[in-house]
């Protein structure tokens, strides 16, 4: 375990910006803790709250609340680092919370399937699997991602014809639930009876991972990771599509 205190939040997006495979944070993040060592600081897990929080808990334990819990926004560490870094940082995370914010019942967390991740971090951390969902996002051409919600605050529609129409591809993957309990045994013991998703520590692997790509003219199924690169033009306010079948789309 590695202990771990609150580090300022610009600082913990920077490291996550040089080192982390996406550079777009969640709405709500809240507390950023890390470590530092000789070299400066050396990584960071930073929790918060997606877009639906209340949602979000309910649907995994419906007695909870948004107070009751934290999920991982991002977890980053610098590359020059032991490969159980992140594993121990999130075992020192854990006691933190426990000392200093004892309210907090469950840590939650997704795993990017689509990104070619099971989860190893988690599950070397000892964390429960959740099962996964199907989830989707679109390439540019450029393999620059779209996420679906951008497609109806920007576009209005994630139909065929928009994503079509802008050049994208969709491709369509899975994501792999994890938590973490804080709480004692019996509050763990309650919460997972009346969870509607059974946890367990039967992990998914490599051979677990799947893509169906389509890019107009039917889909394919692939077990080769699409590449990916970092959000580029479509995370950017003033970004406009020339295709005059979504000029009007682009000004809401």
């Amino acid at each position: 375990m590695i202990a771990v205190d609150t580090v300022p939040i610009q600082q913990a997006k920077q490291l996550c910006r040089e080192y982390h495979y996406s550079d777009v944070f969640p709405p709500h993040c809240m507390v950023s803790l890390g470590f530092y060592d000789e070299q400066g600081l050396g990584g960071v897990a930073i929790w918060g709250w997606g877009v639906r929080p209340r949602h979000t808990i309910q649907l995994l334990f419906p007695s909870l609340d948004t107070g009751d819990y934290w999920e991982l926004c991002r977890l980053c560490c610098r590359e020059d680092l032991p490969r159980n870094t992140e594993s121990q940082l999130l075992a020192g995370c854990a006691e933190w919370f426990r000392r200093n914010q004892p309210e907090r019942q469950v840590l939650y967390t997704w795993a990017d399937g689509i990104r070619g991740k099971p989860g190893y971090v988690y599950q070397a951390a000892n964390w429960l699997y959740g099962g996964y969902i199907n989830t989707e996002i679109y390439l540019t051409e450029n393999h620059e991602p779209v996420h679906p919600r951008l497609m109806i605050t920007r576009f209005g529609s994630r139909s065929k014809a928009v994503w079509t129409g802008l050049g994208l591809r969709r491709i369509r993957g899975k994501q792999f639930r994890y938590c973490q309990f804080l709480c004692g045994h019996k509050q763990r013991k309650q919460l997972l009876k009346e969870s509607p998703i059974n946890w367990t520590r039967h992990y998914p692997k490599q051979d677990d991972l799947v893509w169906r790509i389509d890019a107009g003219e039917g889909s394919r199924e692939t077990r080769n990771p699409p590449r990916i690169e970092r959000s580029g033009q479509f995370r950017q306010s003033a970004f406009h599509t020339s295709l005059p079948l979504f000029a009007g789309l682009t000004h809401g």
